[in-house]
């Protein structure tokens, strides 16, 4: 069995439908929700202890750190990517006049935890896109020495556009000024080596392009920029400690670079055990694999589609495209209602373009019927204005 059959098979949701959804929610594979499973079972019967989720902790902690290139120390787990930002945001020593840049075409999630900062003083500059892209020029248009913090994503959730976070990495490292980054659209499908690239911070989910469960995150900080964080909220962890010797007591970090002390309490044990066997299966597959093999399909979806008409939000341009496809049209709840009916999952975003995203176990044949639907679309205004109708209880034709 060649390694993508094999890939393809822990997804039995994507045997069943052309599922494009990636970049709003991985499908669960069985492996990974058993593996949650066998936590509460082990806890239900007294099998197991803290001691032992500590052990999977670190595991999972190296598993993470040698997917993006980086070192188990400096890998924090947190709930989500919001909360792995607004570590970095709130932790972050500002200055009166101090400020960050941001771009205009972010997922909320890379924003709200900026812009929050405005309260204390901090100026967000917001760097415009040109044709849903975002250069390095323009970010950098708005840089000048107070600016401390870049934020970007690494793949745009509404368009696909994929920055060169090396080449801006290499700017911001020889400017003195941290990059940020939400990498939950890439990491676990492809490359991403958050040392060679000077990235200071990366926050990413877990439900995305690491086929992990819901409720769990992490988020890398290089030692230069980790030193220096002290975020708002703070709770006993293995770094962080109570030192009871002095009169009124001290919080005492015993190292400034473990990523742990930006950790309070109980992590989300029962999902580290599940995101534990969803790395195994990225492991397995390869990232040198699943990357060229779903960038293949998703370059292949965005010719099929403007071949066909369609206005498309992606870029064409080497290195910038990514497994997200996006395109514009008027009746696009309508084209999504239709791709529905014929077994493919897409997402209607909030800017009202409609979004294709790929992953690892899908196929030729998923792109191949994706056209096949959107074909008969463009080319059908019977088709088109049944679709518009609010309630039919005839099947729409199929492609």
């Amino acid at each position: 069995m060649d390694w993508h059959t094999r890939f393809r098979a822990y997804f039995p949701l994507a045997l069943q439908k052309a599922y494009a959804c990636q970049a709003y929610s991985s499908p669960m594979s069985p492996e990974v929700s058993q593996a949650v499973a066998v936590f509460f079972d082990r806890l239900t019967h007294g099998r197991s202890d803290k001691p032992e989720w500590l052990a999977a902790a670190q595991s999972v902690r190296r598993q993470v750190a040698q997917l993006i290139h980086a070192e188990a120390g400096q890998i924090a787990f947190t709930k989500n990517t919001t909360e792995g930002l607004n570590l970095v945001a709130q932790g972050y020593p500002w200055q009166p006049g101090d400020n960050l840049v941001i771009d205009d075409q972010e997922h909320p999630v890379n924003v709200v935890p900026w812009l929050n900062l405005r309260h204390r003083g901090v100026e967000v500059r917001v760097a415009a896109t040109v044709d849903h892209r975002i250069t390095l020029e323009a970010l950098w248009q708005r840089v000048d020495a107070r600016t401390r913090i870049v934020a970007v994503s690494h793949a745009q959730y509404g368009t696909g556009f994929r920055i060169d976070l090396q080449a801006l990495g290499e700017r911001c490292r020889n400017a003195g000024i941290a990059l940020v980054v939400d990498g939950i659209q890439t990491v676990g499908l492809l490359p991403v080596d958050v040392q060679t690239w000077g990235i200071s911070a990366l926050a990413c989910g877990a439900y995305k392009a690491l086929h992990g469960p819901l409720g769990l995150g992490f988020v890398y900080v290089a030692p230069a920029l980790l030193e220096r964080l002290h975020p708002t909220h703070l709770g006993a962890s293995a770094v962080n400690q109570v030192d009871r010797s002095v009169p009124g007591w001290a919080l005492r970090c015993s190292d400034l670079h473990d990523a742990r002390r930006l950790e309070g309490g109980n992590i989300n044990y029962p999902a580290i055990y599940g995101l534990a066997r969803a790395l195994l299966l990225i492991e397995e597959a390869r990232v040198d694999r699943l990357a060229p093999w779903t960038l293949g399909l998703a370059r292949r979806l965005d010719a099929g589609l403007r071949q066909q008409g369609y206005q498309l939000l992606s870029s064409k341009l080497p290195g910038e495209d990514s497994h997200i496809v996006c395109l514009r049209h008027e009746l696009a709840y309508a084209l999504r209602k239709y791709l529905y009916s014929q077994r493919v999952m897409c997402n209607l975003l909030d800017s009202g373009a409609l979004r294709f995203s790929l992953g690892g176990y899908n196929t030729e044949a998923d792109v191949d019927l994706i056209l096949a639907v959107t074909g008969r679309f463009a080319r059908d205004p019977g088709l088109r204005r049944l679709l518009q109708q609010p309630v039919s209880s005839t099947p729409y034709p199929a492609p």
